[in-house]
This record gives structure tokens, C-alpha cells and sequence, in this order.
């Protein structure tokens, strides 16, 4: 999904990981992850490690950071794509992919705003709320992606399960192949 994202709108991939970590030369992870920046995150929630993740990509001269997670695995590649448009035309400051569960699953910014990140709900079906509070306070320009799901707890999962035996194997097919080997497992 990002390296398609990536061709499609002419950005930079890069991917932060929890802590400082090189995949093993030859794996499957090190070759996916092949002309991928990379850079651990820091801080010590979330909104400290998306702001320090933002942060570092803006002081390594990029025009714009869009931010995902490794929570929504059947995200259309449109939407990365769309938002690295709107950055990138200037139409807004902040743009962000509402998830249903009252987060989000994407967040698109054209310059650091780290208030945007301290003092959220992290983890409660508020944090799109606070966000877009905080983003009005700075009168910033805001554009709303469609909603999306992502991934945070078992029933999300189990709904994930049943997204990819019916549409959207394609669309990812490593997650499809994993939730898979679990099933056969007994493990899901």
C-alpha cells in the first residue's frame, strides 16, 4: 500500500518503528521495506511519537507529512493519495482520515503543529474531537477524508477476519495470508 501510494502521488515512503530496529538482509520485512526511509519513534504516547515522527520529517525538509498507522491494512490507496494531492495544492493544513471508532486513521499536515498532539484521549472515541478543537483554536484549514476502520481491538479484528474473506483480499493480500495461518491455527 505505501509503495503503491508512494509511485502514485510521487512521495517518500518512510516507516517509524517502535524502537531503533534493522531487518535481517535477506527477510521478507527487508525486502518489503527496500528504498523505505526508516526512523524509530520516541515518546512516550501517542501523540508524543506522531509529534516527534512529524517532527523529524519536517526538519529533513519535506513539504508535507502524511502519517498512517499499521492499523488499517485494507486502506485504499486513493487516500493516500488524495491527501498527498490536497497538501500538496494547499488546500488545507490539516487533513484527517476519520476512523469509525472516533479516532483516525490518517493525519496530513503542511507544516509541525504539535498542539495537535498534546493533552488527546488517546484510545477513546473522542480523539477526532479534540483534534479538530485543537486545529480550530489554530484556525486552521481542515479537510475531512471519507471514514475508514482501523484496527484496535478484538472485535475489530474479528471484522477484519471477515473484510478480507469477503472484498478485500486483494487489496491486502499479506494481512489476508497472516489471518489466514491464524485461523488455521486456532489462534483467531
Amino acid at each position: 500500500m505505501l509503495r503503491a501510494a508512494a509511485r502514485r502521488s510521487g512521495a517518500l515512503p518512510w516507516v517509524a518503528f517502535s524502537e531503533a530496529w534493522e531487518p535481517r538482509a535477506g527477510g521478507t520485512l527487508a525486502a518489503a521495506l527496500h528504498g523505505f526511509g526508516r526512523l524509530p519513534q520516541q515518546g512516550r504516547d501517542l501523540g508524543g511519537r506522531l509529534s516527534r515522527t512529524c517532527r523529524a520529517l519536517f526538519r529533513g525538509g519535506r513539504p508535507g507529512v502524511v502519517v498512517i498507522g499499521s492499523d488499517s491494512p485494507t486502506l485504499p490507496v486513493s487516500r493516500l493519495a488524495l491527501a498527498c494531492r490536497l497538501l500538496r495544492r494547499g488546500g488545507a493544513d490539516l487533513i484527517l482520515g476519520p476512523a469509525r471508532d472516533g479516532g483516525y486513521y490518517l493525519i496530513a499536515l503542511r507544516r509541525h503543529r504539535p498542539e495537535l498532539f498534546r493533552r488527546i484521549p488517546w484510545g477513546t472515541k473522542g480523539v477526532l474531537r479534540a483534534t479538530l478543537a485543537r486545529a480550530r483554536r489554530a484556525r486552521l484549514r481542515v479537510r475531512l477524508l471519507p471514514t475508514w476502520d482501523d484496527i484496535d481491538r478484538t472485535e475489530d479484528l474479528l471484522r477484519l477476519r471477515r473484510d478480507l474473506r469477503r472484498r478485500h483480499r486483494r487489496r491486502a493480500p499479506s494481512t489476508a495470508r497472516v489471518m489466514a495461518r491464524l485461523a488455521r491455527a486456532h489462534r483467531l
